[in-house]
């Protein structure tokens, strides 16, 4: 766990991008929850600022009732209850409504009329009783009717406070409308909630996205790492293919002038036969391994951008007839009959060495893959394009194998195909060589029946 965290933190040091967007991601989300604390608090002071008029409106009501009865109070006093107790049933916000009448010893203000919701034990009450005294005195000093906040029980009141002169302004009564703020409260409490909520939510959302950008950010590295490995491999593959080119060009060279001497002379003893049978083998090998370093060094360009293509408009049904005759020494070797369809056609656009290797690779691929039969060659023309197939009677390739016919390296492999060499890398280049010249090469084909590879070019004029 340590060294994992050791680890943590040297990536960490390495990659201080990460730091920066963890800060503005803490940043844009405090902000965002400042701004609801705020905007909530605002909506609280307003709801109180609201709820405060409204208490003191109904203070305003309540008094104008009581002033009509304070004359005969002794008589009324029973009606001016059960009009208090009717506007407090009708308005659950309003937790307690009290008259409060000075005693004609001391002139201290006691409660005269109550009408309370709100149930409170000794101590609370006392408390309440003196602050509401306070408040009577300082109401006595004044005109206006003035509020203030207390609390009771947890929750939170509005109380409005008002003497009610008589007309020649001496004090009669004092009113005290106690206001509840605890539905108030609650629904910014429950906002409050959802904004927390919200808010931790949107962290841990971020949090994994930053935990998910950390790993894609190692992804990163670790793919930029592979293609380090990757152009490695082709600079690699590259440099030793020119190597290997030089000495197999001397070995060909040699045993190509071996074989030569050893065939100006004649009535050759045994030992010298097996000798020149050698030699074929050797030149064989080196063949094999000049087109393996051909293919590695095309595969390298390809890869890198870097393969030449002069596109030139060219006469594809004479380089095809004379490819067939080229390639027709193979087909006879085997027995095989190789058909030409090649009727004369419009000049395509393409590289004509380029051009060629794909002819060969296609005609050599159908002549390795038939074992009896034929390979046929098909040229046609649409408006746009030209086509040119290359049909044999051959092995055929699964449907399964068809997937990755046009992947690097891949070979079909069968009980048939075994004994068959090949890199893998013919088909591949075959088709991007194909692309880079504005074409393409596609393949059809039943297993046990034949296939069928099409190579499509461009024309250089468009019918009109």
């Amino acid at each position: 766990m340590r060294e994992l965290i050791k680890r943590g933190i040297t990536f960490v040091k390495n990659n201080p991008t990460i730091i920066s967007s963890l800060l503005l991601i803490f940043v844009v989300i405090g902000a965002l929850f400042l701004n609801s604390y705020f905007i909530l608090a605002r909506f609280q002071e307003n709801s109180d600022k609201i709820l405060r008029a409204k208490a003191v409106l109904a203070e305003d009501v309540i008094s104008v009732v009581a002033k009509q009865h304070f004359e005969n109070l002794l008589q009324d006093s029973v009606l001016l209850e059960e009009k208090i107790i009717d506007i407090q049933e009708n308005d659950p916000e309003i937790a307690e409504i009290a008259v409060y009448m000075p005693t004609a010893t001391d002139n201290v203000y006691k409660p005269f009329i109550s009408a309370r919701n709100v149930l409170l034990d000794e101590p609370e009450r006392v408390e309440v009783e003196k602050i509401t005294q306070n408040a009577i005195k300082f109401s006595l000093s004044v005109e206006d009717a003035f509020a203030y906040i207390s609390s009771s029980g947890g929750n939170r009141y509005w109380n409005v406070v008002k003497t009610v002169r008589a007309k020649d302004g001496t004090a009669k009564a004092v009113l005290r409308l106690k206001l509840s703020l605890v539905e108030n409260d609650r629904l910014v409490g429950k906002i409050i909630l959802q904004v927390y909520i919200l808010s931790v939510g949107a962290m841990l959302v971020v949090l994994l996205l930053v935990f998910n950008h950390i790993r894609l950010f190692a992804f990163e590295l670790k793919a930029k790492k592979l293609e380090e490995i990757d152009q490695m491999k082709d600079d690699f593959i590259s440099m030793a293919s020119h190597e290997l080119k030089s000495p197999l060009t001397a070995i060909s060279g040699y045993s190509e002038l071996l074989e030569d001497t050893l065939e100006i002379r004649e009535n050759l003893p045994d030992n010298k036969i097996h000798q020149k049978k050698y030699l074929k083998n050797i030149n064989i090998s080196v063949n094999r391994l000049k087109e393996l370093v051909e293919d590695l060094l095309d595969v390298s360009r390809i890869e890198q951008n870097r393969l030449p293509i002069d596109l030139k408009e060219i006469d594809l049904s004479a380089i095809v007839l004379e490819l067939a005759d080229e390639m027709s020494v193979l087909a006879n070797e085997k027995g095989l009959e190789l058909k030409r369809n090649v009727p004369k056609i419009s000049n395509v656009l393409a590289d004509p060495e380029r051009l060629k290797q794909i002819v060969i690779n296609l005609l050599s691929n159908a002549i390795k893959y038939t074992p009896a039969g034929s390979v046929e060659i098909q040229i046609r023309e649409d408006e746009k394009n030209v086509f040119l197939t290359v049909a044999d009677t051959g092995l055929g390739i699964s449907a399964e194998d068809m997937k990755n016919l046009f992947s690097k390296f891949y070979r079909v492999k069968t009980q048939f195909t075994t004994g068959i060499s090949g890199t893998g890398l013919g088909l591949w280049i075959a088709r991007e060589i194909a692309q880079k010249m504005g074409g393409d090469l596609k393949v059809e084909s039943i297993e046990g029946v034949g296939s069928h590879f099409t190579l499509s070019l461009k024309k250089a004029k468009i019918d009109r």
